[in-house]
C-alpha cells in the first residue's frame, strides 16, 4: 500500500494525461462501492493504529459519517445490501429478510430466489433481483448516463445481486461447489470470457495447504487490547475442492480472491475509461468478514486479523485503480450491510456485562406456545407457527382454522397477553404498527411489507443472542451493535472530514445521486435524503484539497440527534 505522499506523486504523473480539467469534471469516472459484510463502525477506530492500507486511506482522506445507522429489522445481508443503493427501507423494497415464509407456496423463500433464472453451468438455487421492488442507484445511473457500465461482484450471490439493480452489465459470485465465479441466466446466456479466464487461473486452489496466521506479530496489541483468546493458526485443506473453497471463503484469503476479480473486472471492461465520459460503477461485496465474525465474534483475534488484512487487500485495490485511473477520478464508498453482536461470553468476560446471555430460540418458542395453549385452552400438541425468521413469526393459518381461532385473535393474544418470554422484550402486530410510539415504532414501520413480513415482529432483548451453538455470534436486531456501520465517501472531490450528524444508510443512494448528477424517477419514493450539504466538496482547483498532516474537519451533532437504541 502506498503512503499518502506516494499517492500525490502518482496523481502528479497522471495529470498531463487527463482529457479535461480535473476540477471541472462534473462526475467521477468510476464509482467503487465497497461493502464489507458484518463490519461494525467501531472497527474503523479500533484497528486504525494497525492499518496503513485501503481502510486507512478511505477514513483519513475521506468523509467519515461516524454516526450512521440502519433503521430496520432484521439487520441481515439481504436487507442491508438492498437498502444501500436503493435509498429505500424494506417497507418499499420488499426485501424483509434473508428468507421469508411464502404463504402461497407454504415454503421459505430466499430473498433473491427466481425459478426462471437458473445458474449457468452450475446446479444450485436460481436467482435474480426479481424480488427487489423498484430501481436503485445502478439503474438510475444508466438512465442518466446510458453508456455507463455497472458490475457487481461478491462471494455471496445475494450481496452481488442486490447491489446491482435490475440492468447491470454483469453480476458474479463465488461457487462453494466449484470454486468458480458464476452468474444466472437473468444476466445473460453465458459467462463472459474474462470471468472464465479468471476461473481458469484457479486462484482459490493456490491456498491449498496454506496457514492463516496473524499478519502482525502475535504479541501485537491488535490482538490483545480487548480480544478473547484466538485459535491460530488455521489450516487450509490440502486438496482443491469444496472444503478448501469454503475454508478460503471463511478466512481473509476470500477477500484476496475477490480483490483479484475486482482488478480483472476493471481491466477487462475498461471501467473508468468510458469513451462517452459516463461514470461507471463497480460494487464489491467482501463477504469473508461475515464468516469470520460469525465463527469467532467481534472481540476475537481472528476478526482483528481479518480487518488488518482487509486493510492491506483494499490497499492493493486502491493502488491499482489509482495508478490506472487517477485518484481524483474515482469516488470511493465504504459501508456494511449490518454489524454484529458481541458473543455473550466475551461480553461477560471483557466488560462484565451480566445482561449478556446465549439462548436457543426454542426456549422462547416453547414459552410462547405454552402460553397460547393456555389462553385458548388447547389440549394436546398444536402447530402454532408455519414459519419463523429473525425477528418475525408467521402463524400457521390452516392450523388456526382447524382450532377455530381467528388470526386476529391469535395475534392479539401474542402481542398483549403473552408475557415473560425468555430473551424477548415484546411482540408487535404487523397490522397495527402505527400505534407503536416508542423508539422501536419507526423501525418496525420501516421494516414491514404486508405480503412478505410475518404476522408478528418480536424484539430480542439487548445482549441476548438466540443461538443453539456453543460459540460464535450473529446479528439481526435493531440494537446499535447490529445497526451502526461505516459510511465513508472518499476520492474525487471529497475532502477529509469527520461528520457526527446522525444519518441513516438509506441516505447513501440519494447522496451519491446528487454528487454525480444522477436523477431517479419521479415515481420512485425514497426514504433517505441527500447528505451532500454535510460534505466538504471541492468545486475549484485547490479548494478543499486534503493536507495529509491536517486534522479532518469536524461537524457538531445535529440538534435532533439522540442516543436512543436505533
Amino acid at each position: 500500500m502506498r503512503t499518502l505522499s506516494q499517492y500525490a506523486a502518482v496523481l502528479a504523473l497522471a495529470l498531463p494525461a487527463l482529457a479535461f480539467p480535473l476540477y471541472g469534471q462534473q462526475h467521477p469516472k468510476l464509482i467503487v462501492l465497497v461493502v464489507v459484510d458484518q463490519m461494525r463502525a467501531d472497527y474503523l477506530e479500533r484497528f486504525a493504529p494497525y492499518e496503513t492500507g485501503g481502510l486507512h486511506f478511505l477514513v483519513t482522506r475521506g468523509a467519515n459519517f461516524v454516526n450512521a445507522n440502519y433503521e430496520h429489522m432484521p439487520t441481515e445481508t439481504c436487507l442491508g445490501h438492498s437498502v444501500l443503493l436503493s435509498g429505500r427501507d424494506p417497507v418499499h423494497t420488499g426485501i424483509v429478510a434473508n428468507d421469508w415464509y411464502d404463504r402461497e407456496s407454504g415454503k421459505m423463500s430466499y430473498c433473491v430466489e427466481d425459478a426462471n433464472s437458473p445458474l449457468i453451468g452450475e446446479t444450485g438455487p436460481a436467482v435474480s433481483p426479481k424480488n427487489l421492488l423498484g430501481e436503485n442507484f445502478s439503474d438510475w445511473l444508466q438512465s442518466s448516463y446510458p453508456s455507463a457500465q455497472v458490475f457487481s461482484i461478491s462471494l455471496k450471490d445475494r450481496a452481488a445481486i442486490l447491489m446491482a439493480g435490475h440492468h447491470p452489465q454483469g453480476v458474479f459470485w463465488f461457487s462453494h461447489d466449484t470454486g468458480r465465479f458464476i452468474t444466472s441466466r437473468y444476466y445473460g446466456d453465458r459467462v463472459p470470457d474474462w470471468v472464465e479466464a479468471f476461473n481458469h487461473r484457479h486462484v482459490v486452489d493456490s491456498y491449498a495447504g496454506k496457514q492463516w496466521t496473524t499478519v502482525l506479530p502475535l504479541s501485537s496489541p491488535a490482538y490483545h487490547a480487548q480480544e478473547v483468546d484466538g485459535q491460530f493458526p488455521h489450516e487450509m485443506p490440502n486438496q482443491p475442492g469444496r472444503q478448501l473453497n469454503s475454508a478460503v471463503y471463511g478466512s481473509p484469503f476470500g477477500d484476496e480472491l475477490l480483490e483479484a476479480l475486482a482488478e480483472t473486472a476493471v481491466r477487462s471492461n475498461h471501467l473508468g475509461e468510458n469513451e462517452h465520459n459516463a461514470p461507471d460503477l463497480l460494487a464489491v461485496g467482501f463477504s469473508s468478514n461475515d464468516a469470520v465474525g460469525h465463527a469467532y465474534g467481534p472481540d476475537s483475534p481472528e476478526i482483528a486479523d481479518e480487518q488488518v488484512r482487509l486493510d492491506r487487500t483494499l490497499g492493493r485495490l486502491v493502488d491499482v485503480l489509482t495508478t490506472r485511473i487517477g485518484s481524483d477520478n474515482i469516488l470511493w464508498v465504504l459501508s456494511a450491510d449490518h454489524g454484529a453482536e458481541p458473543t455473550p461470553e466475551a461480553e461477560l468476560t471483557l466488560r462484565n456485562n451480566k445482561a449478556a446471555r446465549r439462548l436457543p430460540f426454542s426456549q422462547a418458542l416453547e414459552s410462547v406456545e405454552g402460553q397460547l395453549n393456555t389462553i385458548f385452552k388447547v389440549s394436546g400438541k398444536m402447530h402454532w407457527f408455519a414459519g419463523q425468521t429473525d425477528t418475525m413469526l408467521y402463524f400457521d393459518r390452516a392450523e388456526l382454522a382447524r382450532h377455530k381461532i381467528t388470526l386476529s385473535a391469535a395475534t392479539d393474544a401474542l402481542t398483549t397477553q403473552v408475557k415473560n418470554v425468555p430473551g424477548v422484550d415484546g411482540f408487535y402486530d404487523v397490522t397495527h404498527l402505527d400505534s407503536v410510539r416508542d423508539w422501536i415504532g419507526p423501525i418496525l414501520r420501516n421494516s414491514a411489507f404486508p405480503t412478505r413480513s410475518g404476522d408478528v415482529y418480536y424484539l430480542t432483548h439487548q445482549w441476548t443472542l438466540f443461538s443453539s451453538k456453543a460459540t460464535g455470534t450473529s446479528h439481526g436486531d435493531p440494537w446499535p451493535y447490529d445497526t451502526h456501520v461505516p459510511f465513508v465517501l472518499a476520492g474525487w472531490h471529497i475532502g477529509a472530514q469527520r461528520i457526527t450528524d446522525r444519518v441513516q444508510l438509506v441516505d447513501l443512494a440519494p447522496t451519491l445521486a446528487e454528487l454525480t448528477g444522477v436523477q431517479w424517477p419521479a415515481s420512485e419514493v425514497l426514504d433517505g435524503r441527500s447528505r451532500k450539504d454535510l460534505l466538504d466538496v471541492r468545486t475549484a482547483k485547490g479548494e478543499g484539497r486534503c493536507n495529509a498532516s491536517a486534522e479532518p474537519s469536524r461537524r457538531v451533532p445535529s440538534s435532533n440527534g439522540d442516543s436512543s437504541p436505533r
